[in-house]
């Protein structure tokens, strides 16, 4: 049997949109198959989201968003989400909408931290409006609106300050300031390359004479020198005892006023006959060439 050359090319046409639409189906991990593990958001704007789009959670896609349904008495969107087979939610759990700047609309599932105990499929994820790039940038509009003035008061100070007759000087002087605290530095590092080197060597030398003389007083006999200096001292105070005892030759000497006297007598005494002798040395002193003696 023979077709027409416009049976062939429907033919063809129909098998090209059959793998295109199979194509994206699978590029989209959009499932031919439905399952009945079933969830149920309930939001009150959705933002375009449409069914076939994508459940992310943890940024893995878990299933797609397989109806939309409007609640008129109670005004919200129940959106129908499909999740892959045997996918587990977690009790506490949250779904919010995600669009990237120029992409559609996406599910995205917050997991609960307790993942023993999850909901059944049928249960409902509480749902809560869309965070994206927009409207995080419409939010901070007004905080924008309220920071405007404050630019402007800040370039208008900047302004006056760039027109001001002494910030040529200023910068002079900075400039100044600049070049000293560089000449400043460059003799530190000379300080620090040359002088600190030989002054540590000299402090290195002064530690090894400290060694060396602490070696030395420790070989010396402090103890010796402490008995002996404890016997000198003893041998004083025996001295001193003495000088203070009135029956001892020395106390007597020191405290008798008759000893005194006697002795200053006999010095007198001596002194006069010390005079007499020089005076009269003949009285004393017979000398004679010849051996005689006068008379």
């Amino acid at each position: 049997m023979k077709f027409s050359k416009e049976i062939k090319i429907a033919l063809v046409t129909i098998v090209a949109i059959l793998i295109v639409y199979f194509g994206i189906m699978f590029l989209k991990n959009i499932k031919l198959a439905r399952t009945n593990n079933v969830y149920y958001v309930e939001m009150s704007d959705v933002n375009g989201l449409s069914p076939q789009a994508e459940v992310l959670a943890n940024g893995m896609n878990i299933g797609t968003v397989k109806s939309l349904t409007y609640d008129a008495k109670r005004q919200l969107v129940v959106v129908a989400v499909d999740l892959a087979e045997g996918y587990q939610v977690p009790k506490g759990s949250t779904a919010t909408l995600s669009k990237d700047m120029l992409g559609s609309p996406k599910m995205r599932v917050i997991l609960g931290d307790d993942p023993a105990s999850v909901l059944q499929a049928g249960d409902t994820i509480p749902g809560f409006p869309m965070s994206d790039l927009m409207a995080s940038a419409g939010e901070l509009v007004p905080s924008v609106k309220a920071l405007v003035p404050k630019l402007d008061s800040i370039l208008t100070a900047l302004n006056t300050l760039a027109n001001d007759p002494a910030l040529p000087a200023t910068l002079h002087n900075l400039e100044y300031v600049t070049g000293n605290l560089r000449t400043t530095t460059d003799r530190l590092n000379h300080m620090l390359g040359n002088d600190v080197p030989q002054l540590m060597a000299r402090v290195n030398r002064v530690g090894g004479n400290l060694e060396e003389t602490t070696a030395k007083l420790n070989q010396v006999d402090f103890a010796g020198m402490s008995s002996r200096a404890n016997q000198t001292l003893d041998d004083l105070n025996l001295f001193t005892n003495r000088l203070n005892n009135e029956n001892s030759t020395l106390g007597r000497l020191m405290n008798d006023a008759s000893v005194y006297n006697h002795l200053d007598s006999t010095m007198l005494n001596a002194s006069r006959l010390l005079e007499d002798l020089r005076l009269h040395p003949k009285r004393y002193v017979h000398f004679s060439l010849f051996g005689k003696k006068d008379k």
